[in-house]
């Protein structure tokens, strides 16, 4: 997701991106739950049989599975802010808060895209200024990115 502001008059702006989120935790919690109940009532018909052993294994699926989704989950909320001033471009990532941080001088950050070195990968968003280099917009799609450069060209420009 792209989603973007910017006065022209003043030149301040942002754009925040972040990833695509197919489920909420709350869905993939209602999933692993319902999981646990067939899971539950399978391992249950099995120990009722006299066959105990497979009850662990259920349990230990169903945890697997959660930690799974939870890693998942995670990686999903993260977050990059760019903010534009007449002076500045602020990049910040994090998930909740901003865990990291990079300023460049405006006057001297070149944005560019940089073609992918396999086919089929997607291009890369780069801001380069004094010899360092930060990819923007890594997790995003490329539908998202073609937005994004759409975007970083019509606040360059103006």
């Amino acid at each position: 997701m792209v989603y973007s502001e910017f006065n022209p008059d003043t030149g301040n702006g942002y754009i925040v991106l972040k990833p695509n989120n197919s489920a909420t935790w709350r869905f993939n919690l209602m999933v692993v739950a319902s999981l646990a109940f067939i899971g539950l009532l399978i391992s249950s018909f099995f120990m009722l049989q006299g066959l105990w052993v497979i009850a662990p294994f259920s349990g230990v699926e169903i945890l697997i599975l959660l930690v799974c989704l939870y890693l998942c989950t995670r990686s999903n909320i993260q977050t990059e802010v760019i903010k534009f001033s007449p002076e500045k471009v602020i990049i910040e990532q994090g998930r909740t808060f901003a865990e990291r941080s990079w300023e460049y001088q405006r006057i001297w950050a070149k944005i560019f895209v940089r073609k992918p070195k396999h086919r089929g990968h997607p291009d890369q968003i780069v801001i380069r200024s004094h010899g360092k280099e930060l990819e923007l917009g890594s997790f995003l799609n490329k539908e998202d990115k073609e937005k994004l450069v759409l975007k970083l060209r019509k606040i360059i420009y103006q």
